[in-house]
């Protein structure tokens, strides 16, 4: 498994955010690829090419490294950096195979139409909590550990009827979830697989029959209203 770093944070920050990452990736037996030089991510950067970098240099490390899934934020993340990234590999996606599935996942933004449920217990929780904890810097500056508990816990209970229909029963017993939006890009659309469990195998029994193509092509509400403000000096 491969862990792409796109960016390393401001100018200044780049060396702490390039051993943090290298520390996370060991912990999760992730390989790390950097891209160089770091796209500028900065809300006064050129974030247009940031995703035509990402989208033009993705498909050699996704080919070199055998891989069949595309993990990344939404373009609808919220985060200005988070939506570039998502931007690029949408626009990624038509230089890979078909079969190629793309993970989304939201943070900042809530995914409006997930369709992958993955329970875990504890133990997976506390090594989750145990690669975030190689970013120091990063939680010095805000502590991300309870959003990742309370985020995980809160999926574990919506995340039954966000995924497989409201009124949807409770399909897991487990204390916490997550949730991906998948999918593949089919004769120029982005098609949904059909609501499964994570642990359903590869590839669910449905066909990927939900096109996702007019949300994903949408502009996100911050590329039509502006952007969150960016704050860079501690205090600010």
């Amino acid at each position: 498994m491969v862990s792409v770093i796109a960016s390393l944070g401001f100018e200044g920050h780049h060396e702490r955010r390039r051993a943090e990452a290298e520390e996370a990736s060991k912990r999760a037996g992730f390989e790390p690829v950097f891209l160089h030089p770091p796209l500028n991510l900065d809300l006064d950067g050129d974030l247009a090419l940031a995703t035509r970098r990402l989208a033009t240099e993705l498909p050699a490390i996704v080919e070199r490294h055998g891989a069949q899934i595309v993990v990344s934020p939404s373009p609808h993340d919220v985060h200005h950096g988070h939506e570039a990234v998502g931007r690029g590999v949408q626009r990624a996606l038509a230089a890979l195979p078909p079969t190629t599935r793309w993970w989304m996942w939201g943070v900042w933004g809530e995914l409006p139409s997930p369709n992958v449920f993955y329970a875990f217990d504890q133990r997976i929780l506390d090594r989750a909590l145990h690669i975030l904890d190689a970013y120091e810097g990063e939680l010095e500056r805000n502590d991300y550990r309870p959003f990742l508990s309370g985020r995980a816990a809160a999926n574990a209970v919506m995340g039954s009827e966000r995924v497989f229909g409201f009124g949807s029963p409770a399909v897991t017993k487990l204390p916490y979830a997550d949730l991906l939006t998948e999918v593949r890009l089919l004769d120029g659309k982005f098609m949904a697989s059909a609501p499964h469990q994570l642990d359903q195998g590869p590839e669910p029994t449905a066909q990927y029959g939900y096109d996702l193509t007019p949300w994903l092509d949408s502009p996100s509400v911050h590329e039509m209203v502006g952007y969150i403000r960016e704050v860079r000096e501690e205090g600010a």
